[in-house]
């Protein structure tokens, strides 16, 4: 995973530095939908034939949360391989 710091200009724009650009596949004139959840913000490159799939994740981690601060969880064990786990979290 790349990491940087990078600030937003005055016009409110945001540069995404060479490394990250680099390392997700990100070229000129790339789309993206860009999320505010709670002030915490997210790109997500937008790919036509993904988008369906991103939707529905991004619905299922929102009722997540909401299931949380309800007081709803589950437990993993960690002899559960990636599989199951997924498995588990998104019943």
């Amino acid at each position: 995973m790349e990491m940087s710091i990078t600030k937003i200009s005055r016009n409110g724009q945001v540069v995404i530095p060479a490394e990250v650009r680099s390392d997700a596949g990100i070229g000129p004139d790339a789309k993206f939908i860009v999320f505010n959840e709670g002030g915490n913000i997210m790109l997500k490159p937008l790919r036509k034939e993904m988008l369906a799939k991103d939707m529905k994740l991004i619905e299922k981690i929102h009722r997540s949360e909401e299931e949380i601060k309800g007081g709803k969880f589950v437990k993993a064990d960690s002899a559960m391989n990636e599989e199951e786990i997924d498995d588990l979290l998104m019943a």
